[in-house]
């Protein structure tokens, strides 16, 4: 290259040159990296060949948006770093190479501000890698990601400052009032948006808005007693309105309990009675909490992200629905762009360009649901109520938060293998050793933190409709879809594979409305998931469909409500279908063996939907485990090779579920089990 000072022309050039040279070899850094294809720590063989074999279409597709993004981030950013310098009168070489170490220079700290912000997200990929990538995420927890993020803006606020200070861009007169007028503009706006938009006028019919979260765990609540200061927005809302102490779900995994709460019937009477159900019950007609209130004038709506995939799959009957895809070709997707650390940062600037971001398990930053949820208020008109359902993924594993709460609770020095969270494991190794003490502590930690997030957003939520002066004529309802298990005693963690203990099947129901739900009042009595919409329903004022098998609980809830507690009936509850036959827990000793989810699931065309073979339906539903709640006592039957294995367990003295009792109450045993046999839906038998 020539020592003279080149072009403008040229210098652009030169600039395009050396940062897309930079950054197509980050991309080949990253491919190199990691070129296998897991879920979450879940890795497979087979499934490598398959997406191979059967979606090499996708895997190349995706390849080409990688290499286009990594060459248009370094195109416009060397172009940059090419025209400052060229400001600066150096050499062709000097803005080749200077250029290409602005670039570097750019894109570290803005990694590393990322990183700082969600070091989860670079867990899946670095935390394992290698001990260098280890002690940088170490490192980087904690840390402000502001401070970074100026670092990597220098290297390229000063392209305009040179270029102006040299001469080489003089702009007319007429420029300097336009720019006058858009910060005229740009400072109203900003004014506007400190001092508040004008309150919505309200409909004379309450609103509703849902508060969910995936996982949500009452008793890690600080107004419950828990000794971390996890949830004060939460507990102001049990405080201003009432919480059941006891509320059961039915199925403790995501799609069917949804189902079962918006239905208000048990999995089998409505047809989403697993995750991974077909088309056909993707497209059945439900009669929901949704369906009834449109029809009685509301406007409805849903607004998720990850873990809300369900409801842009199921029929819910929500006029408008913002929620993330969930399908094979977008699984492969997003586990190929979670390897590419390098442009990470940058899909977060332009998230339409990798929708399958928002599809991430690791990203729990409640910031873009909370954006979405103001937008869908800002949507409604004032003229009729809204009801809204705002499901959140914070507290789904990993179970991790953002910066700052990340790491909050963890115990100094801790640096074992749940320090960013953890993940079910479908496939144990042979030789792993299990959690010690230390590591569950850490998973309860990370957990804690992830539940602060979410209270966060509960509160921002809270402000929002302050903000609007609709507080007061607002039904606010938190709930979620079902408990998590934090590897206590020893019954692995996630959710929807076996039914001991409280810890997955009870969640929060907590109703706040000034006038119609009395304040600072806790409902001792058991509730159940199908007594969610009935009670919703009754306190709007909205008269309860005949479908539904639930009761409302309205009348406990009303300022000067009866103390007496409410009449017992039956709490049916069931596992989902199980994704593997090797992981290890101990629910895999006590069960009817089918194969794993890679062997019996089938990618249904077109959209690569993932559903259940239709042979394993019959097996997988004969190999549940179900049971049923009623007062004191809790039935288990569990399906087994040796035949039907029986557990009774006494919740009031054993709350835990230590003891199994079976053997000393047949008396009780019998009549539950003939309870259950009468309540259960039959299924796939009667149709």
């Amino acid at each position: 290259m020539s020592r003279l000072r080149p072009s403008f022309a040229r210098a652009l050039v030169l600039g395009c040159r050396a940062g897309l040279l930079v950054f197509l070899a980050l991309y080949t850094l990253c491919a190199l990296f990691n070129m296998k294809l897991g879920y979450q720590g879940n890795e497979s063989a087979s499934l490598q060949d398959r997406v191979w074999n059967e979606f090499r279409g996708v895997v190349l597709g995706q390849v080409g948006r990688l290499i286009l993004a990594y060459a248009g981030v370094g195109l416009v950013l060397g172009a940059w770093m090419g025209a400052g310098l060229w400001a600066l009168r150096v050499s062709r070489r000097a803005v080749f190479w200077g250029s290409a170490l602005a670039c570097l220079a750019v894109e570290i700290p803005w990694v590393l501000a990322d990183m700082a912000h969600h070091p989860h997200l670079y867990a899946a990929t670095l935390y394992g890698r290698a001990a260098w990538t280890k002690a940088l995420l170490l490192a980087m927890s904690g840390s402000s990601p502001t401070v970074w993020r100026l670092a990597a803006l220098l290297p390229a606020v000063w392209v305009p400052l040179a270029l102006f200070v040299s001469g080489g861009f003089r702009p007319p007169r007429w420029a300097w009032g336009l720019a006058a007028l858009a910060t005229a503009l740009a400072l109203g706006f900003a004014s506007g948006q400190f001092q508040g938009k004008t309150p919505a006028l309200a409909s004379p019919r309450p609103n509703l808005l849902i508060l969910a979260a995936d996982g949500l765990r009452p008793d890690h609540f600080s107004g419950n007693g828990y000794a971390r200061p996890t949830t004060p927005h939460m507990d102001r809302l049990m405080h201003e309105g009432t919480q059941f102490r006891e509320t059961v779900v039915q199925v403790p995994r995501t799609g069917p309990s949804w189902a079962t709460i918006l239905t208000s019937q048990w999995a089998g009477e409505h047809p989403i009675r697993h995750t991974l159900v077909g088309h056909e019950a993707r497209e059945a007609r439900l009669t929901t909490l949704a369906t009834v209130l449109g029809s009685a004038g509301w406007q409805t709506a849903v607004v998720s992200d990850y873990a809300g995939d369900i409801f842009s799959r199921f029929p819910f009957g929500f006029q408008r629905v913002e929620a993330p895809a969930f399908n094979f070709p977008d699984l492969i997707r997003q586990r190929m762009l979670i390897t590419h650390v390098a442009l990470l940062p940058w899909t977060a600037l332009v998230p339409s360009l990798f929708p399958e971001r928002g599809q991430f398990p690791e990203l729990t930053d409640p910031a873009p649901l909370r954006r979405a949820a103001q937008r869908a208020i800002e949507g409604f008109t004032p003229e009729a109520p809204f009801a809204l359902l705002v499901f959140g993924s914070s507290t789904h594993f990993p179970y991790a938060a953002p910066f700052p709460h990340e790491g909050h609770f963890i115990a100094k020095g801790y640096r074992g293998p749940w320090r960013f969270g953890a993940s079910p494991q479908m496939e144990a190794p042979p030789d792993a050793p299990p959690p010690t003490p230390e590591d569950i502590a850490a998973l309860a930690a990370n957990y804690d933190a992830a539940l602060v997030t979410f209270d966060a957003f509960v509160g921002d939520m809270l402000a929002e409709l302050e903000r609007r002066g609709l507080m007061d004529s607002t039904l606010v309802v938190l709930l979620a879809d079902h408990g998590e298990s934090l590897a206590e005693n020893g019954r692995g963690i996630g959710h929807g594979d076996h039914l001991w203990g409280s810890e997955t099947l009870r969640v929060p129901f907590v109703l706040r409305f000034p006038g119609r739900v009395a304040a600072g009042h806790t409902v001792m009595s058991r509730a159940r998931s199908i007594d969610v919409a009935p009670t919703l329903l009754d306190v709007l004022g909205v008269p309860v469909p005949e479908t539904f098998r639930g009761r409302s609980l309205a009348p406990f809830i009303v300022p000067d409500a009866s103390k007496e507690e409410l009449p017992e009936l039956p709490a049916l509850i069931e596992t989902d279908l199980w994704f593997s036959d090797r992981d290890g827990q101990p629910y895999q000793q006590v069960r009817l063996p089918y194969p794993w989810v890679y062997d019996l699931a089938a990618v249904e065309p077109p959209q690569g939907d993932i559903v259940l073979k239709p042979e394993w339906e019959a097996p997988v539903e004969a190999a549940k485990h179900r049971g049923l709640y009623l007062g004191r006592w809790k039935l288990l039957e569990l399906p087994t090779p040796r035949g039907m294995k029986v557990e009774l367990y006494d919740v009031v003295t054993d709350p835990s579920e230590q003891q199994d009792v079976s053997a000393q109450h047949p008396e009780v045993v019998a009549p539950l089990r003939e309870l259950l046999a009468r309540e259960r839906p039959r299924g796939l038998e009667t149709r």
